[in-house]
Parts: C-alpha cells; sequence; structure tokens
C-alpha cells in the first residue's frame, strides 16, 4: 500500500508550509488507516529544522503531488504576493538576524528579487558573511515567490533535499480561472482518474483546505462520486489564531476531515423513509447505531422483504466511503467454489487457478462485507470462515488465499442474512460460527406488518422497475393491495406491477382475447392465478422442519397463528379483542410471546 500526499499551491503559504506539514508526518512516523489524523499547535521555526538530519525512522510519503496552475491563475486569485512585498522587513528572524540590510537591498532590485539562483549569487557575492544566515530563513519569504521559483528552492536549497526528491511530483493543471468550479473539476477529475488507475494500491492523504474555495468544494465532490480511492483521507491545516497573534508565523494545526461531507449532512440510516411503520423505524434506528458499534449483524427477514437493499444503503451511516461487496452463499454448490471465492487463491492454487485473484473479504477491506443466505454455508467451510472472521487487538482479521503462505489483514464491517428463524438457523450452523455471526440481530419486518406503508411501497417498486409514468393508484388498486398477504413480499408487488403494465401494451385483440377488461382485473387475477394466498398457504401452512422436535413445531405454528390473527382483524388490538369476545385470557405479551417464539419453553 503506497501513502501518497496530495496538496494544491496556495497563494499566501507556499512550499515551506507544505514542508512543514510533511515534517509533522516524518515525525509522527506512520499513518494508519484506522486512527485520525490529528496534531495541534505546530511550530514551523522547530519543524522548519526536521529534515536537516533525517533518520531512517522518519515517515515518508511514496509519493508527494503537488498540484498548480498557472501563474497568472493564483495571481488573478491573490495580488497577497505584491502587496505583502515588505512585510519581511519586520520579521522577527530577520531582525534578529541582522539581515533586514540584505532584504532591502533585494526589495529595491527587481532584476534578481524573486528569482532564487540571481538571489543567491548576488548574496555570495556582496554579503558572504551572511550568506548562510540568509539561507537558513528565506523559507520566511518564499511564498511571496513565482511558484516556479519555490520549487526551485524546495528541491535545491532547502532540506526537503535530504528526504525528498525523486518522489516529488508537479502537476499543472491548465486551469486560468480558480473561481471556475466546473472547469476545475473537470480537470482535476480527469488527472485523478488516469493518477488513480495507475496507482490502484494506494492511500492517499488529500489536503482540501489549500488552494482556492473551489478547489476545496471539487474534492468533496469527487469522493461524494466515489471517483477517489477508498482509503483515502482528507486533511485540513490552519493557523492557531488564539495564540501568539503578533508572531508572522503562528501555530497551525493538521485534522483529518470526513470525505462525505455533502451527503453526511443530516445523514442517518433511513432506508425507509418517511415510513408509518414502528416496526420499520425500528430497523432505521438499530441499522444506525449497530453499524457504528463495529460488531457484526444479522439480518432476518423472510424472502423478499429486502434484506440486500437494507444492507447495500448501510454504507450512508460512515462518515467516510466504504466498498460494498456481497455474495449469495446459496450460489457456492461446492465448498471448493465456497473458499476460492471468499477467500481468493494465488495463481496455480489449484487446476485452472491461472491467475492470483483477491477473495470478497479481502476486496471489502475498509468497507462492508455482506454474505446473504447463510445458511446454506457448509460445515466445513463454516470452520474456515470462523477461524478467518477471528479478529486481532486492532479489530483486524488474517486472510489467507488458497496456495499462500502468508497472511492479509483486513477490516470490515460484517453483514449476514437469512430467511430462516433463530431456531432454525440454529440447525444449519455450527454453535461457534453461530456465536460470531449473532451479534446484533434485526428482524426486518414482512409487508404483511408493514401494510400502513403499502401504498408507498408499490409506489417504489413502480419506480425501481422503471415501468412507464407514474404507478397507478385507483382506489380500487390500492385497497385491493391492502388486504394481500404477500407472502412474496416485495417479489409479490413486483409481479403485480408487471401484469398491470404489460395490459397498457396489448394491442386491442390481445385484450379482447383475454377478456380483461382493465389492468387492474389483468393484474387481480394473474396474480390470483399463480402467485394466490391459499396457495402460499398451503404451501406454508405445515411447513416442519424434520430437524425440529414437537416443542419447536408448536412455537412455529403459534408465529402462524398470531400473524394471521393480526391480519385477519387488522391489528393486534383488535385481534386481541376478538379473542377475548369468546373468554380467551389472551394478552398482548401472548402475542408478543407467540411472535418471538419464546411461549415454549425447553
Amino acid at each position: 500500500m503506497k501513502n501518497i500526499y496530495i496538496t494544491w499551491h496556495y497563494t499566501t503559504h507556499g512550499v515551506a508550509y507544505l514542508k512543514h506539514i510533511l515534517s509533522q508526518f516524518y515525525i509522527n512516523k506512520k499513518i494508519q488507516q484506522e486512527s485520525k489524523i490529528s496534531f495541534d499547535k505546530l511550530n514551523q521555526v522547530v519543524l522548519n529544522k526536521t529534515f536537516d538530519n533525517p533518520t531512517k525512522e522518519g515517515f515518508c510519503f511514496d509519493e508527494i503531488v503537488y498540484i498548480t496552475a498557472s501563474q497568472k491563475a493564483f495571481d488573478n486569485l491573490s495580488s497577497r504576493r505584491f502587496s505583502y512585498k515588505n512585510t519581511i522587513l519586520e520579521d522577527e528572524l530577520i531582525i534578529e538576524n541582522n539581515l533586514k540590510d540584505v532584504f532591502e537591498k533585494l526589495i529595491s532590485n527587481e532584476d534578481i528579487y524573486y528569482n532564487i539562483d540571481k538571489e543567491i549569487d548576488f548574496i555570495r557575492e556582496n554579503y558572504p558573511e551572511k550568506y548562510d544566515a540568509f539561507t537558513q530563513v528565506i523559507w520566511r519569504n518564499i511564498q511571496h515567490y513565482p511558484i516556479v521559483e519555490q520549487i526551485k528552492w524546495l528541491k535545491e536549497f532547502s532540506n526537503f533535499k535530504n528526504v525528498y526528491v525523486d518522489n516529488f511530483k508537479v502537476v499543472e493543471l491548465q486551469i486560468d480561472d480558480l473561481r471556475d468550479e466546473k472547469l476545475i473539476a473537470d480537470k482535476v477529475g480527469d488527472w485523478s482518474r488516469k493518477y488513480f488507475s495507475n496507482n490502484k494500491e494506494v492511500m492517499p492523504v488529500i489536503n482540501v483546505s489549500l488552494g482556492s474555495n473551489e478547489t476545496q468544494v471539487v474534492w468533496h465532490i469527487l469522493a461524494e462520486a466515489r471517483q477517489l480511492p477508498i482509503n483515502t483521507k482528507f486533511i485540513k491545516t490552519y493557523d492557531d489564531k488564539s495564540d501568539n497573534a503578533k508572531e508572522r508565523f503562528k501555530k497551525f494545526s493538521i485534522k483529518e476531515i470526513q470525505t462525505n461531507l455533502i451527503s453526511s449532512i443530516g445523514s442517518e440510516f433511513n432506508i425507509y423513509s418517511s415510513t408509518k411503520s414502528t416496526f420499520r423505524s425500528l430497523v432505521n434506528k438499530k441499522m444506525k447505531h449497530f453499524l457504528n458499534s463495529g460488531f457484526s449483524i444479522l439480518l432476518i427477514g423472510e424472502r423478499g422483504v429486502g434484506k440486500s437493499r437494507i444492507a447495500e444503503s448501510a454504507t450512508k451511516v460512515f462518515v467516510d466511503k466504504r466498498a460494498f461487496i456481497s455474495a449469495n452463499c446459496a450460489s457456492f454448490d461446492e465448498d471448493s467454489k465456497a473458499e476460492s471465492e471468499l477467500f481468493g487463491y494465488e495463481k496455480g492454487a489449484f487446476t485452472g487457478a491461472i491467475n492470483t485473484k483477491k477473495g470478497l473479504i479481502e476486496e471489502a477491506n475498509g468497507g462492508i462485507l455482506f454474505l446473504d443466505e447463510i445458511h446454506h454455508l457448509s460445515k466445513l467451510v463454516q470452520a474456515k470462515l470462523m477461524k478467518a472472521l477471528q479478529t486481532d487487538a486492532n479489530n483486524k482479521m488474517a486472510i489467507r488465499r488458497l496456495g499462500s503462505n502468508s497472511e492479509t489483514k483486513v477490516e470490515c464491517r460484517l453483514i449476514f442474512a437469512t430467511n430462516k428463524n433463530i431456531e432454525e438457523l440454529k440447525t444449519f450452523l455450527l454453535p461457534d460460527f453461530y456465536d460470531r455471526i449473532v451479534q446484533h440481530v434485526i428482524l426486518i419486518p414482512s409487508l404483511r406488518e408493514t401494510s400502513e406503508d403499502r401504498k408507498k411501497d408499490w409506489e417504489m417498486v413502480w419506480k425501481q422497475l422503471k415501468l412507464e409514468g407514474e404507478a397507478p393508484i385507483e382506489l380500487e388498486l390500492v385497497n385491493w393491495l391492502k388486504t394481500l398477504p404477500l407472502y412474496g413480499n416485495f417479489r409479490d408487488l413486483e409481479k403485480i406491477a408487471i401484469y398491470y403494465n404489460v395490459y397498457n401494451q396489448f394491442d386491442e385483440e390481445t385484450k379482447d382475447m383475454i377478456q380483461e377488461a382493465t389492468p387492474f382485473q389483468y393484474a387481480k387475477n394473474e396474480f390470483k392465478l399463480y402467485h394466490s394466498p391459499v396457495v402460499q398457504l398451503e404451501k406454508e401452512k405445515y411447513n416442519f422442519e424434520l430437524s425440529q422436535n414437537t416443542k419447536e413445531m408448536i412455537a412455529g405454528y403459534l408465529f402462524e397463528l398470531q400473524d394471521w390473527a393480526v391480519k385477519k382483524f387488522g391489528g393486534r388490538k383488535k385481534a386481541i379483542a376478538h379473542f377475548r369476545s369468546l373468554r380467551d385470557t389472551i394478552t398482548e405479551k401472548t402475542l408478543n410471546d407467540w411472535k418471538n417464539k419464546k411461549s415454549i419453553k425447553s
């Protein structure tokens, strides 16, 4: 993994400021993805000497990218380098080193001032006794030099050359207006795509506070558009104006900031936006808290409730971008396929392994790994995966590709999903593997439990299928949808939408042949014929698992009973009222126990 530092040229600070920022990183020794960058009240006078005597222990970026535009573009942005020309004469170090007269001479001679080579020659010839002192303090004025002279000083005359030379890269973009966001976005976007396509295994640290206000905005736009590597860190650097207000060079701080500033404004997990369902609101809140906890999450829900969509939306919770890698464990028809997909393999590891390939876990490094239908994994693969999922003190997993003798450290959020209930899941999983993945559990409600959102769900499905026009919402259709138990959940709504939409595409002859007067009637009859609740119920009514004992079977039956009662009578309170009218002592706790399968104790 290469560490890259990227920054714009900054009119008021210049390359000495860059050198001092890099000096602090050098002292800090390393950068870690999992830790935040934070340095306070840094002294530039002290940092200026850091590279005088470099050591092997210091941290160096593998490459420094210094982005510039034309000198004219920066001068149009700020005329400070001209108007502040004489401020060097009042600088405390200049006065302390008896160099005021030297700089007065330089300032008065426009032929040599702000030309490094000519200034050096002038000092050597006219003030040889002050040459060393001059070269030690020139950084105090370097921000007012033209860009090309600043870079020349940095590479040839400063102590920067003791640490960085070959790995310092200047990128001049063809930008003549640093107030033009669109132009900046186009040029920086083109450059970054090319650069990162050739530098894939990198962790960039980008100083977004330098350049112009518009360049800062562009960095955030590129991050939101996911055009920067997943490991990118943003930092801001700023003067500390609370102390030493009279000093010409104030102390400064370096802070890491979030990369998804725009999308994180008011962000929270909200897959069910504007829901009327308390069940769905609870899913929103749990997902937000559980994702930030760092522990694994298990999503339990019927087929078609949108477990995959919920998992993929999890990336919105994080302040930094996260890769989302998913796999359906039912697609692993062989143990060897499961292992190669999850862990990856080295070239020649087995017949057909003609290239080295990363596994899904390794691809999810720094992001989210979602494994759906986890109950389909064999016990053998579970055992191997369980070992890999064990984390070290830094919360990293150790992954070994097939055919490799070395391990790769990986850190990612883990989300699992199943359409089995907890009792069933225990029969499919090894006890230790079960304990590893069942840390936080979220029950995803079925559409039968969220009928108050039925109209909104229908409109969403229509839009997601990209069907023509707005979703039809005639009263007869909406009322009918609300009566359906939808055992296939969103998949059933999708089928109804497809039936409805295709009727509008039939010609008149076809409509006469099928003898349906409206798209609603056609959709209703097709769904009843092929996906009727009666058919679904007959399949599921006595669907007991052979591995279950009688207590587990009874618990499963009572679960179905409460589900039927709530739907039949239009809510839990009405269901309770019905049973009580028959002198039954059922309570809301009873229904909750049945729903959670707690009524039968083993």
